[in-house]
């Protein structure tokens, strides 16, 4: 009997973690602007990608290449669905007369995984969505928090709800009826009492009041996290802000000052040709006049030095890369690289499997206005995970090629795969001598398309570490800020370090290594005078 349980729970299981899936994957009640946005199928894989150790991360990407993301999300969502099954079937088989209570205890379990898991990440791409749309910050992460908790909890009443439908429906199939599994296999009783329906019915009322006072509490004590960090932040004089300014973002080129090139937009094109389908010339409004989209981007120069200042975050918009590849008639599989010519002479190859990820952008505006003339208009790259000079500016022509074109840093020695290093950088305190008391420290840190996990900050020279506050960043390719209290034990010099640690768990190195060739490395320190 408890193996016939098994299997029919486990069926419906199985049919409830598709339902689930069905509905992460189509985003409802996940929406910015009016369109539904899979925000917590997005975040379930990238919490699961960053379990995954940092070699066997590798691995997959090198075999797979561009299958490597949308496999991966969907042996996630798969790996959702195999787990619902097995779930299933241990309830039906454990509490075989307590089906209605299993079916709460379910909706319980998927909204505290779904919680503790997806809501995190989810709220930071929804709150970077809204933002995008001029949304205060307040305000964004107000309405991502707001509309991910009221999904979880639809998602988990939404599975149990198909897992006890289910259930029933295979028992009634299996000439065996609803009652029959919520009592006394040996009885052969025919259906439920009617005392024994209105108990039931009395528990599962009273477990999905306890969902939703759960949902509340959850929802509670988030945002009260969420302001006892801020209040954190707000203490700390000296923070960058979380979105720098056009005029005060970083400039590096090749060019001599005051030389970099001013492009007409009138009269510029876009040509894109080398093995694809077709040669094309796209002028600058063909191409904002296609589908379009925008998302927060840190910048840092190749020759950034530990603790620089050569790095920087914005709103961007553009086209995808692959978008104007498609227009072209794709890409031929002899093509390699992807080798870029800019109105200032500068070249630039990208391997194609970079050029052509979802999210590599040819970007025309910035923090919500037109490119600036040192920023690249009309019309500049966005490489996830890669420094500046893998983002060429003021491009005319993109060429697909089958040699390994090589770039203009790079002939001169530097790295030519350039992929951001983790890095963390103190910006508070504003001064090198500082009263006894409580010490606000706070900084930056980054690592291209991995992400943040950690910061950490010594005020002994490394002999031990303290954990920083991270404040959410702005979204996956973005630095983020920290924030920490420290008390010295007394009037003196202190050498400070920080460290960060990337989303795949990797601590930065500690070596310290000049900018030539693959970028610095090395714990930002800081000297600090205590006095009384």
């Amino acid at each position: 009997m408890q193996q016939r349980f098994f299997w029919r729970g486990a069926a419906a299981g199985g049919l409830a973690g598709a339902g689930l899936v069905w509905a992460l994957v189509g985003g409802w009640l996940t929406t910015v602007n009016g369109v539904r946005v899979p925000a917590l199928a997005g975040a379930l894989a990238e919490r699961a990608r960053a379990l995954l150790p940092l070699q066997v991360l590798g691995l997959f990407i090198v075999r797979f290449k561009f299958a490597a993301k949308p496999l991966g999300f969907w042996t996630t969502m798969g790996t959702i669905v195999v787990i619902c099954v097995v779930a299933g079937g241990l309830w039906a088989a454990w509490r075989p007369r307590r089906l209605l209570v299993s079916a709460a205890a379910a909706a319980l379990t998927v909204g505290a995984v779904l919680g503790l898991l997806a809501v995190p990440p989810a709220m930071t791409y929804l709150a970077a969505g809204y933002g995008a749309q001029g949304v205060a910050d307040v305000d964004a992460h107000a309405m991502a928090l707001r509309s991910v908790v009221l999904a979880t909890a639809a998602y988990a009443l939404f599975t149990a709800a198909i897992f006890v439908l289910a259930l029933f429906v295979l028992q009634r199939r299996k000439n065996d009826s609803l009652s029959a599994a919520v009592s006394d296999s040996r009885a052969g009783s025919a259906g439920l009492s009617r005392r024994e329906f209105l108990s039931r019915s009395v528990v599962l009322t009273g477990a999905l009041a306890g969902a939703g006072v759960l949902v509340q509490w959850m929802t509670a004590a988030t945002a009260k996290a969420a302001a006892t960090a801020q209040a954190l932040f707000d203490r700390i004089r000296g923070l960058p802000p979380e979105v720098t300014p056009t005029d005060k973002f970083y400039t590096v080129s090749k060019n001599p000052s005051g030389l970099d090139p001013k492009v007409d937009a009138a009269k510029w094109t876009l040509e894109i040709s080398g093995l694809v389908g077709k040669t094309v010339k796209l002028a600058y409004d063909e191409i904002r006049s296609m589908p379009s989209f925008s998302r927060y981007h840190t910048l840092e120069c190749i020759s950034n030095d530990v603790g620089g200042d050569l790095i920087g975050n914005a709103m961007w918009k553009g086209v995808r890369f692959r978008d104007l590849i498609e227009h072209a008639g794709g890409v031929n599989p002899k093509a390699i690289r992807f080798a870029f010519r800019c109105a200032d002479g500068y070249p630039e190859g990208i391997p194609v499997v970079d050029a052509m990820r979802p999210d590599t952008m040819l970007a025309y505006e910035m923090n919500g206005a037109p490119l600036t003339p040192v920023h690249g208009y009309p019309l500049r790259m966005l490489n996830p995970g890669h420094f500046g000079m893998k983002n060429p500016k003021w491009i005319t022509k993109i060429e697909a090629v089958s040699t390994n074109f090589t770039g203009y840093w790079e002939a001169s020695g530097w790295s030519d795969e350039a992929v951001v290093k983790t890095m963390s950088a103190f910006r508070a305190p504003e001064n090198d001598t500082v009263p006894l008391g409580e010490v606000e420290l706070g900084g930056v840190a980054y690592s291209g398309d991995r992400g943040i996990k950690e910061v950490e900050v010594s005020p002994d020279g490394g002999k031990t570490w303290l954990k920083a506050e991270l404040k959410n960043p702005l979204g996956p390719y973005t630095w983020v800020l920290w924030a920490a209290v420290w008390t010295p034990t007394g009037p003196g010099e202190y050498t400070l370090k920080a460290r960060a640690r990337d989303g795949t768990g990797v601590v930065q190195a500690s070596q310290q290594t000049n900018t030539l060739p693959d970028g610095a490395s090395g714990y930002h320190t800081i000297r600090v005078r205590v006095k009384k």
